[in-house]
């Protein structure tokens, strides 16, 4: 019996670039919530997001930061596709 594989994370490298601006506080909560999403891929986030795609993302809110994602179920992946600062 093969064990189900895990969901994975695929983020653009323009994720890393934001994550590395962050404070230690701020980039310890948002690196924490993918793997969140890892073990339960059909979480929803605050709000969802219509993209250029046609696909639509989810949107969470962690303090100050958005983090927008969207569920590869067939792929196994979480697609992350941004990390941005609030006001």
């Amino acid at each position: 019996m093969n064990p189900i594989r895990p969901y994975e994370i695929v983020a653009p490298m323009t994720v890393y670039e934001v994550l590395r601006t962050l404070s230690r506080s701020d980039r310890r909560r948002t690196e924490e919530f993918p793997g969140k999403l890892t073990r339960h891929p059909s979480t929803r986030g605050d709000f969802e997001c219509p993209a250029e795609d046609g696909r639509v993302h989810q949107a969470k809110t962690l303090g100050n930061i958005l983090v927008s994602y969207w569920p590869d179920h067939f792929a196994r992946e979480i697609r992350l596709t941004g990390i941005e600062r609030v006001e």
